[in-house]
């Protein structure tokens, strides 16, 4: 079985997208498979997917879509498609620094050993361009690295766990189309009684690159905010930055949200 299947949704961003696997293909050393979910791109992502596949062989797996159906259903054909132990997901404009996939394997297989704890999801410190809902930071090569909160309680934006917790997580919830899902997925980690904690040595940079996509889907991911809020019990808005590392998780449980089984 390999170690980790990584599961790279794109659409439209074929320079980015061909840096982002270039930067997996240097920096990882375990056994994986990246899953490329093509929302049924117009630009060069095919050309550049052939010349990926070139270098990366059997190791590259592509999903193409007949029409894009959003971040999460794209990213959920992923997951579904894994055969490896572990998973996680980037962005298409998210480069994993030198050996950080392979940490955070590591780590997670490390705690496998202790029975004192319960984790879920190992959180990848990211390139934050915010001071907000900072939980941790850390500092690589002179460039701040972050992990977030929601309202007290950490969650992953990019996040290593084993294909089996996703499996019981249930992935990302379809309700949500492009903003919500990463936080809600930890949240329901939280949920189901597993930890969220830091991965200590793996660091994801990106670029939160603005583009025409990004405007189309600013709508929704308005809409995803709100149907975060409606779905988890979680205190209230502060204007100061509440997380407490003594007490990283503040969920309440589920609300009265519809159809909560998803």
């Amino acid at each position: 079985m390999l170690d980790l299947s990584i599961i790279l949704p794109t659409c439209n961003r074929a320079s980015l997208l061909l840096t982002s696997l270039m930067h997996i293909e240097r920096s990882t050393s375990c056994s994986f498979e990246v899953i490329v979910v093509d929302g049924a791109s117009q630009d060069a992502t095919p050309e550049v997917l052939e010349l990926a596949r070139s270098i990366m062989g059997s190791r590259l797996r592509v999903i193409r879509e007949s029409k894009r159906e959003g971040f999460v259903k794209a990213t959920n054909k992923g997951f579904r498609a894994a055969r490896g132990r572990y998973m996680t997901w980037l962005n298409d404009d998210a480069r994993p620094t030198r050996s950080s996939l392979d940490f955070a394997v590591e780590q997670l297989e490390s705690s496998a050993s202790r029975t004192t704890q319960n984790v879920g999801l190992v959180a990848m410190y990211h390139a934050w361009h915010s001071t907000r809902n900072v939980a941790f930071t850390k500092t690589l090569d002179e460039k701040t690295f972050s992990l977030c909160h929601v309202r007290g309680t950490l969650y992953a934006n990019f996040c290593v766990g084993l294909r089996a917790t996703f499996e019981r997580l249930g992935y990302f919830d379809e309700r949500f189309y492009c903003q919500g899902a990463d936080p809600d997925l930890s949240l329901k980690a939280w949920h189901a009684g597993f930890t969220v904690v830091p991965a200590h040595a793996s660091f994801i940079d990106h670029d939160e690159h603005h583009d025409a996509r990004r405007e189309q889907d600013q709508p929704a991911m308005s809409d995803d905010n709100k149907r975060l809020f409606a779905k988890w019990d979680l205190p209230a808005k502060s204007n100061v930055n509440d997380f407490n590392p003594e007490r990283p998780c503040t969920l309440r449980g589920l609300l009265d949200y519809q159809n909560q089984a998803a």
